[in-house]
C-alpha cells in the first residue's frame, strides 16, 4: 500500500472544477448601478439635461449616484469578507500516504483513492473503506446525533461498520483506509448540496424598503406634476416649469434609502463580529430582531461540551467535588481515577470519561497517588463494559453500575466490608437511578484482592459513585433571562434522557419546577394541530431526532413564530436551514452547519447569541428612527415646495439646494442614528420592536415629521417674501428647513434617552455645514443663496422651535392619520397577529 503518487494526485485535482470566488469588485459595482433608485436618478437627471436643466444639477445628481454605488459596493465587500473569515474556521489537514511515505496535507487536497492514516484525535477528511483497524470507534455525532463513539472493524459486522465517515472523529484505536468519496461526493458533502442556500432572496425587512421606495417614487412624480400644473396655472413658461417639476420629483426622491439600510446592517455586523459573531448574510440582521422563539441545542451551547465530574457518592453520602473532604469518598474517586489509562499513557485522553475523572482527580489533590505502579490493564471496550486496572495490593474497576454492580459481593462502609446480598445490590441500583434522575451519568466503582483476574473481575467490594454531567456554562442563566426581557422565548431541544433534559433546564431557568417535558417519541404521535398547541407551553423536548426538530420549527412558525435555532452537527443543517435564523457553532460545528446557518458563534457561547437578539431589535429601532428622518424630511421639503408654488410663488428650493439639504439633514444624523448601538438598559422596549417598527409606528413618525418641518419653513419663506427678495427669502427657507430638521432629531433624541456623542456630532457637523453654505460666498453663489440678514436669522430659529412645539403637539395623538397609507406594508404580505399596531 504505497498510496498514489503525487504526480497521479495532481491529475486527480485537475479534475475537479475550481469555484468561482463571490463578491467581485466589477460584478458589485454592476449591481449598485442597476439598482431602481440609481437607474430612476440617473435617468431622471438626462432628462431634466435634455429640457433645458442646469449642468451643475445633474452633475450633482451624477455625483450622488456615484457615491450610492461605491458605498453599497463596500457593503457588499465587507460582508464577503465577514464570509471569508467563517470559512477559515474549517481549516484542516489529513495524513495520508504519499509514494510510500507518509505525508501531512490540507484536507481539501484529499483524492478518492488516497489511503488515509486516522488515529486519536483525527477528524476523517473523506468518506473511505478500511483496508485495516485496531480497536478503532469513530465519534459519528455530527453526523448522526449519536454520542456513543461506533465500533469499526474490517471483516465484522454490518457493512457500515467498513466505512468511515467525512466529518467524524476518531476517539481511539487505528486504521488505514482508502479514500472512496471526496467533497459533495461524500455523505456530508451530498447534505450540504440539497442546503445551498440562495444569498439574493430578498429579506423581509429589504421587500419593506422596496415597497417604501415604490410608494415614494409616485409620491414624488405627483409633487413634480402639481408644482408644474401650479407654474402653469399662474403663468409661468412651460418648457422651463417642465423642468422644475423634473428636477424637484428626482430631488425628493429618498436616494439614500438602500445606503441607510446596507449601513446600519454593516454596523450591527462590525459590532458583532467585536463579540465573536460573524453573519453570513446581511440580511440575518433585521431577522434576528424578528425572533420571538429561539430553539437552542443543549450540548455545546447551553453547557460546555466537555464532561466533568459533578459529585461522588457512597451507599449512603454524597458531595460535590467542589467540598469533597470525606476520606471514604476521596477513596472512591481515586479508585476510579486508577482504574482508567495512566495519564501519560498514549491514548489516555481518548476517552471524555475518563479524562474528566483524572483531572477531578487532580484537583482534589490525589494526582500522586495516581503513579502507583501498575501491573496491567483491561481496558474499556464495545464488549468489555468496564475498566480494570491491576495494582500491587488491588484491582480497581469503574464501569456501568448494572455491570459492575452483579460483580460484587461485599459492600464497604466505613472501613468495614459487609456481605452484599440481592436486596443490597437492588439498593445500590436504586442510589445509581437516583442520581441519574438527576441528570447525571453514573459510573460504578469497586476494588478487589490482587488475584482478581482483570478480563473478568468477581468477588468484588462496591465503593461508591462518580456522577458526572455536562456542566452548563455560568453565563447561561443570566443570559436565559436576557432573552426574556428582549422578548424571545426560549426552546431547549436535545437528544438526552429526559432526567438530564430536565436537570440542565432547571438550573438554566428555561423549566419551572413543574414545568411540562416533551419526548421526541411523544412528539412522533402528536398529529400537527396538537403538536403546535403543546409547543405554545413545552420549554423542552427531549430525546429529539433531527426529523423532530424540523416538525418542530414548522409547528412554531405556523403558530406565527420567528424561530432561531442553534445546531452545530451535520444532523442539524436541515433545522438550521429550515429556520428563520440558524445559528452554527463556530468551534466544535462542522462546516456543514456553517454553511447551513446564517450566524457562526466562533465562541460557541449561548450568551454571545443572546446579544444577536438584541442587536436585532436595536436595529429594527434604529432603522424607524432613521427612516423617519430621512422619508419625514423629504415629505417636509415636497410639501414646503408644493405649498409655496400652490400660493403662487416660485419654489422655495431648487434642485442643488434640496439635494444639499437631503445630504446636511440625512447622511450624518441618519446615518449615526442608524449605527447607534443597543439601548440595553431598556430590553423591554426593545422587544417591541420589529416588523411593527415599519407599520404604523413609522407613518406616525413621517406624517409628524414632515408636517413638523414644512409648515414653520413655509411660513418664514412667506413673511420673507413679503419684506425681502426672492433670494432672501429662499435662503431663509433653505436655513429653517434644514434646522428644523436637526432640532427634531434633538428633541427626539433627548426624549428618548438616545442621545449619544455620535448623534450630536452629526447634528452639530450638518449645522456646521449649514452654517459654511450660508456663510461661504463661492458656496452660497453655487447653490444660488445669498447672505441672510437678522431677520432671516431670527425666523430660522423661531421656525426650529415652532417645529419642535409642532412635533411634540402631534405625538401626544392629536394627528390625523386615517388618510395616510401604510407606508411599508404591503397588503399581500400576511400579517403577524402577535405584533402591536
Amino acid at each position: 500500500e504505497a498510496g498514489l503518487a503525487f504526480g497521479e494526485v495532481a491529475k486527480r485535482q485537475r479534475v475537479a472544477p475550481q469555484s468561482r470566488r463571490r463578491h467581485e469588485v466589477l460584478t458589485s459595482i454592476l449591481d449598485q448601478l442597476g439598482s431602481p433608485v440609481n437607474a430612476i436618478l440617473g435617468g431622471g437627471a438626462i432628462l431634466s439635461f435634455a429640457i433645458g436643466g442646469e449642468a451643475l444639477e445633474v452633475i450633482i445628481i451624477a455625483a450622488t449616484v456615484a457615491l450610492n454605488t461605491v458605498l453599497g459596493a463596500w457593503q457588499e465587500h465587507q460582508a464577503g469578507r465577514a464570509t471569508e473569515a467563517m470559512r477559515q474556521l474549517g481549516t484542516a489537514t489529513a495524513r495520508v500516504v504519499r509514494d510510500g511515505a507518509a505525508a501531512v496535507v490540507p484536507a481539501s487536497d484529499v483524492v478518492p483513492g488516497d489511503i488515509l492514516l486516522v488515529e486519536p484525535g483525527d477528524r476523517v477528511p473523506a468518506d473511505a473503506r478500511l483496508l485495516t483497524a485496531h480497536g478503532l470507534e469513530v465519534d459519528e455525532a455530527p453526523l448522526t446525533g449519536e454520542s456513543v463513539p461506533v465500533s469499526k472493524h474490517v471483516e465484522q459486522g454490518p457493512p457500515e461498520a467498513r466505512i468511515v465517515l467525512e466529518g467524524s472523529d476518531v476517539a481511539v484505536g487505528t486504521g488505514r483506509a482508502v479514500v472512496v468519496a471526496v467533497g459533495r461526493q461524500t455523505r456530508l458533502g451530498s447534505i450540504a448540496a440539497a442546503l445551498d442556500l440562495d444569498e439574493t432572496r430578498q429579506s423581509t425587512f429589504g421587500a419593506r424598503l422596496s415597497r417604501l421606495m415604490q410608494l415614494s417614487l409616485p409620491v414624488a412624480a405627483a409633487g413634480g406634476i402639481t408644482v408644474f400644473a401650479s407654474g402653469l396655472l399662474w403663468g409661468k413658461p412651460a418648457l422651463s416649469q417642465l423642468g422644475v417639476g423634473v428636477s424637484i420629483a428626482l430631488a425628493v426622491v429618498p436616494e439614500s434609502l438602500p445606503l441607510l439600510a446596507g449601513t446600519g446592517q454593516v454596523g450591527v455586523a462590525h459590532r458583532l463580529a467585536d463579540r465573536r459573531v460573524l453573519l453570513r448574510r446581511l440580511s440575518a440582521v433585521e431577522a434576528l430582531g424578528r425572533v420571538d422563539v429561539a430553539c437552542a441545542d443543549k450540548t455545546g451551547t447551553l453547557t460546555e461540551g466537555r464532561l466533568s465530574v459533578r459529585l461522588v457518592a457512597d451507599s449512603e453520602h454524597e458531595a460535590l467535588l467542589a467540598t469533597l473532604a470525606d476520606d471514604g469518598l476521596r477513596q472512591v474517586l481515586l479508585t476510579a481515577a486508577l482504574a482508567s489509562p495512566h495519564p501519560d499513557a498514549a491514548g489516555a485522553s481518548a476517552h471524555r470519561t475518563d479524562v474528566a475523572i483524572v483531572q477531578a482527580a487532580r484537583g482534589a489533590g490525589l494526582f500522586e497517588a495516581l503513579s502507583h505502579g501498575r501491573r496491567g490493564e483491561a481496558p474499556f471496550d464495545p464488549g468489555r463494559p468496564f475498566h480494570a486496572t491491576a495494582l500491587a495490593d488491588r484491582v480497581c474497576v469503574k464501569g456501568a453500575p448494572e455491570e459492575i454492580c452483579l460483580r460484587c459481593t461485599r459492600l464497604r462502609r466505613g472501613d468495614c466490608d459487609s456481605p452484599l446480598d440481592e436486596a443490597g445490590r437492588q439498593a445500590l441500583l436504586d442510589r445509581a437511578r437516583g442520581l441519574a434522575d438527576r441528570g447525571l451519568r453514573v459510573l460504578m466503582v469497586a476494588d478487589g484482592s490482587p488475584d482478581v483476574p482483570l478480563e473478568d473481575p468477581g468477588n468484588l467490594v462496591a465503593l461508591g459513585f462518580i456522577s458526572i454531567s455536562d456542566p452548563l456554562r455560568p453565563s447561561v442563566p443570566a443570559a436565559v433571562q436576557r432573552c426574556r426581557e428582549a422578548g424571545v422565548r426560549l426552546v431547549m431541544i436535545t437528544g438526552d434522557h429526559p432526567a438530564t433534559a430536565r436537570a440542565i433546564a432547571r438550573e438554566a431557568g428555561i423549566l419551572d419546577e413543574d414545568g411540562e417535558i416533551l419526548t421526541g417519541g411523544e412528539l412522533a404521535e402528536l398529529p400537527d394541530d396538537e403538536l403546535d398547541r403543546r409547543l405554545e407551553q413545552v420549554p423542552v423536548i427531549a430525546r429529539a431526532t433531527p426529523l423532530d426538530k424540523l416538525r418542530i420549527i414548522e409547528g412554531l412558525r405556523r403558530r406565527g413564530h420567528v424561530v432561531a435555532m442553534t445546531g452545530d452537527g451535520v444532523n442539524d443543517a436541515p433545522a438550521l436551514r429550515l429556520a428563520d435564523v440558524g445559528v452554527a457553532m463556530g468551534r466544535g460545528g462542522t462546516e456543514v452547519a456553517r454553511q447551513a446557518a446564517a450566524v457562526v458563534l466562533t465562541d460557541d457561547d449561548f450568551s454571545t447569541l443572546v446579544e444577536t437578539f438584541v442587536e436585532g431589535r436595536s436595529f429594527w429601532r434604529n432603522m424607524r428612527r432613521a427612516l423617519s428622518l430621512l422619508l419625514g424630511g423629504n415629505v417636509g421639503e415636497l410639501e414646503l415646495i408644493v405649498g409655496a408654488t400652490v400660493l403662487g410663488f416660485t419654489s422655495p428650493l431648487n434642485t442643488r439646494q434640496i439635494l444639499v439639504v437631503n445630504l446636511i439633514t440625512d447622511a450624518l444624523p441618519a446615518l449615526s442614528i442608524a449605527m447607534q448601538q443597543p439601548e440595553h438598559r431598556n430590553l423591554a422596549a426593545l422587544a417591541r420592536e420589529g416588523i411593527s417598527a415599519l407599520d404604523a409606528t413609522l407613518r406616525r413618525d413621517v406624517m409628524r415629521r414632515g408636517a413638523a418641518t414644512s409648515l414653520p419653513a413655509l411660513a418664514a419663506y412667506i413673511i420673507t417674501r413679503r419684506t425681502g427678495g426672492r433670494e432672501e427669502a429662499g435662503s431663509t427657507a433653505f436655513g429653517a428647513i434644514v434646522m428644523n430638521q436637526l432640532a427634531q432629531t434633538l428633541d427626539a433624541g433627548w426624549s428618548e434617552g438616545n442621545l449619544n456623542r455620535s448623534v450630536l456630532g452629526a447634528v452639530g457637523g450638518s449645522a456646521g455645514m449649514l452654517l459654511a453654505t450660508l456663510s461661504v460666498r463661492p458656496l452660497r453663489d453655487m447653490l444660488g443663496l445669498t447672505a441672510l440678514t437678522p431677520l432671516g436669522w431670527g425666523l430660522i430659529g423661531t421656525a426650529s422651535l415652532a417645529a419642535v412645539a409642532i412635533s411634540r403637539g402631534f405625538s401626544s395623538g392629536n394627528f390625523p392619520l386615517s388618510f395616510s397609507p401604510d407606508l411599508a406594508h404591503d397588503p399581500k404580505e400576511k400579517t403577524d397577529p402577535r405584533l402591536p399596531p
